[in-house]
């Protein structure tokens, strides 16, 4: 009787259980992996948002302070009423200091800028914190008699910065200074919000 056996395969391979393991390990890193992705991604987003929101308010900042360094005639209001014409006296008084730390504030000065229309003068610049729409906004005088009222007034900052805490100071000694602390974030999306605090000091120049 002829002998039969089985003849020993030489092939290797994987069995089902190796595979669906080595799948599920794969998949828990490819997880891990794309989670860390997503948060440096995100980070990254917040960083260039508050680069983006730092940069803006440092350019409305900037242009404020030249303008006030050269000005004259602090005047420290919580509204623009019926308008603010040449003929606004300073506030506060020589000496005094004033505060507002919450609501609208506004303040305006006789800038350095001239003008010759309708006489010769310097034209009145103001900058109000407008509480409502959380943004930092100015106005100015087109000419010696015009006022300044509240549709001449536009948004010096861009809209995805929200300020929502803006105090000011104003100090009307020998030498007139503003101190300014503007709070608030950028970013539409709550996920993408950045918070920022910039404070500065704009003094007046010895005339």
């Amino acid at each position: 009787m002829r002998s039969l056996y089985f003849k020993k395969s030489s092939q290797k391979g994987f069995t089902l259980v190796e595979i669906i393991v080595s799948l599920a390990i794969f998949t828990v890193v490819a997880l891990v992996a794309i989670g860390a992705l997503l948060r440096v991604m995100d980070a990254n987003k917040k960083s260039l948002s508050l680069k983006t929101a730092v940069n803006n308010l440092n350019f409305s900042l900037e242009s404020m302070s030249r303008e006030m360094r050269v000005g004259s005639k602090y005047y420290l209001g919580t509204s623009i009423g019926g308008g603010i014409s040449s003929t606004y006296s300073a506030s506060p008084s020589p000496g005094n200091k004033s505060e507002i730390s919450s609501g609208d504030w506004l303040i305006a000065f006789t800038s350095s800028k001239t003008s010759n229309v309708n006489g010769i003068c310097n034209l009145i610049y103001v900058y109000r914190y407008d509480s409502a729409n959380k943004k930092l906004q100015k106005g100015q005088q087109t000419d010696c008699t015009d006022s300044v009222t509240d549709s001449d007034f536009i948004d010096v900052t861009s809209s995805d910065i929200k300020i929502t805490n803006a105090v000011i100071i104003v100090d009307a000694n020998s030498q007139p200074y503003a101190l300014f602390l503007f709070q608030g974030y950028s970013g539409i999306k709550a996920k993408d919000r950045t918070d920022f605090s910039i404070q500065t000091r704009v003094s007046q120049r010895v005339k």
